[in-house]
C-alpha cells in the first residue's frame, strides 16, 4: 500500500506504530495498565477524627454531649480512630435496609 499524503489520502497499514499503551487499550482487557496503575489510599490518624469529628457536630445531639465525644475522641489516638470507623462502618452496613445490594452493586462497578 501507498500513501499519498498524510491526511485525507490511503495511509498503508505499515506505516502505523503501536505504543505499548496503544496495544494495551486496543486489547480491551485492561491489560498491563490495569494491573499496574493500582492507586493506594491512606486515611491518616488525623483525617479518620476529622471524618468523626464532622458526624459529630452535624449530629442532633445536645452542644454539651458533642462536646464530651469530641474531646473523647480526640484523645484515642489513631488506632483507636480506626477501630472506632470500623465499627462505624460495620454498624452502618448491618443497618442500611439496602447496604448490602449497595455494597454489591459497588464492588461489581469496579
Amino acid at each position: 500500500m501507498k500513501s499519498e499524503h498524510m491526511f485525507g489520502g490511503k495511509v498503508g497499514i505499515l506505516a502505523l506504530l503501536a505504543t505499548h499503551k496503544g496495544m494495551d487499550f486496543l486489547l480491551d482487557d485492561g491489560g498491563l495498565s490495569k494491573i499496574l496503575d493500582v492507586v493506594t489510599v491512606k486515611l491518616h490518624e488525623d483525617t479518620l477524627t476529622a471524618l468523626l469529628q464532622r458526624r459529630i457536630e452535624e449530629s442532633n445531639l445536645p452542644v454539651e454531649e458533642k462536646s464530651t465525644l469530641s474531646k473523647k475522641l480526640s484523645s484515642l489516638g489513631e488506632e483507636g480512630a480506626k477501630h472506632l470507623l470500623t465499627k462505624a462502618l460495620d454498624y452502618g452496613l448491618t443497618q442500611a435496609p439496602n447496604a448490602m445490594n449497595w455494597l454489591s452493586e459497588s464492588i461489581k462497578a469496579m
